[in-house]
């Protein structure tokens, strides 16, 4: 009975708590869709007033999309009438840039003109003193072309050198027309007497000393004796410079003379003797050189002046003396970019001397070796070199 009523309570509580859950369900339900309801309503307002902004804002783009277009006719219009004014400001500035250079072109083409008539009055000018250069320079070199035939005149003939040597060269190339170098012989009897001299400068200075000097030896030497010797001959040379010249010890005038060697040969008692002023002299017997040296004084003033002394020279027939002004050493070469140099000039007799002993084929030697020295280089002096071959 009891259990009965305890079902009966059970059972009551479920439909009663079965109730209870339906009805908050429904309530929880409608409570629920009034919210969504709710939700609707503010949503459809929201997007009504969202609408009309839309529209708003649509209106408003139109309008200013409208004024826009407007606003930008009127502003390339007001572009154009700029360009306008600035196109017609550049031609202005253009055309008085061209006005400009139209004067300046004016200005200097009547330069031109003017400096063109000038350059054509000096080039006539200039052809008439190129004219006159060109005469004056045709009657100096016809001068000095005759003084070189006098030079040559008195200059001891080549046949002398022939007939009393039995070979010789004269390697002699002048820097100008004529020369300061000269060469002299003579002979008296048994003795002969040959030189190789250097005057001071070259050209027609040198060439004036040269004559100086050929007259003076032939003074000096016109009469020759037993005691006559090389170094006596120079001494009087130099007493006959010092008073032609008026030289004086102290004076600041240019001192001057010529450097030169001498030798005195004689046949029948085969002796020779040699003295030498600054140049000295070169024997070569077979291949062996052998050198004589001057006293370090010119023939003419010198602060420091010492005598002029004799060498006695052992010679035989065949022997070559060389006797030379210092031309060819003191020749400068591109090439080397240096001097000859009197050692190398040494060396170049000895080895022509191994190769030939024709007179002749040493000069074409040495006139060879020297072209190819230089190397188209000026040359620097007169160049004299006199090989002798002796007879006796």
């Amino acid at each position: 009975m009891i259990l009965t009523t305890l079902n009966i309570v059970l059972i009551a509580l479920v439909v009663i708590a079965t109730a209870t859950a339906i009805i908050l369900w429904t309530k929880r339900d409608n409570a629920i869709n009034k919210a969504v309801n709710r939700a609707e309503k503010r949503t459809k307002q929201e997007m009504n007033n969202l609408e009309g902004e839309i529209n708003r804002l649509k209106t408003l783009y139109n309008n200013l999309k409208a004024n826009g277009n407007k606003t930008q006719e009127q502003s390339n219009k007001k572009t154009n009438q700029i360009n306008s004014l600035i196109n017609a400001e550049n031609i202005i500035l253009e055309q008085k840039k061209l006005e400009e250079q139209k004067n300046e072109l004016a200005e200097r083409n009547k330069k031109l003109w003017n400096m063109s008539i000038s350059i054509q009055k000096e080039k006539q000018h200039i052809a008439i003193l190129k004219n006159e250069i060109e005469l004056k320079h045709k009657t100096v070199t016809e001068s000095i072309q005759y003084a070189k035939r006098i030079q040559d005149a008195v200059l001891p003939p080549v046949d002398i050198l022939a007939n009393n040597f039995k070979d010789y060269f004269l390697f002699w190339r002048p820097r100008e027309i004529v020369s300061g170098d000269f060469y002299w012989m003579k002979r008296d009897g048994d003795t002969i007497l040959f030189s190789v001299a250097d005057c001071t400068g070259h050209g027609v200075p040198g060439a004036f000393m040269s004559m100086l000097g050929v007259a003076f030896l032939n003074e000096i030497c016109a009469k020759i004796t037993e005691q006559t010797t090389p170094a006596e001959i120079l001494e009087k040379m130099r007493a006959k410079i010092i008073q032609t010249l008026k030289q004086q010890m102290g004076s600041l005038d240019p001192k001057d003379g010529m450097d030169m060697g001498l030798c005195m040969l004689n046949t029948v008692k085969k002796t020779m003797m040699f003295a030498g002023a600054n140049n000295g002299m070169y024997h070569i017997r077979g291949n062996q050189l052998t050198e004589y040296k001057a006293i370090k004084n010119p023939v003419g003033m010198y602060p420091k002046q010492r005598d002029f002394e004799n060498h006695e020279v052992d010679i035989q027939t065949g022997d070559y003396i060389y006797m030379f002004s210092d031309g060819y050493a003191d020749q400068f070469s591109l090439k080397n970019a240096r001097k000859l140099t009197s050692g190398k000039f040494k060396k170049l007799l000895i080895e022509v001397n191994e190769k030939t002993k024709v007179a002749a084929e040493q000069e074409k030697f040495l006139a060879d070796f020297l072209d190819d020295w230089k190397e188209g280089y000026v040359q620097m002096d007169d160049i004299l070199v006199g090989g002798y071959q002796i007879k006796l």
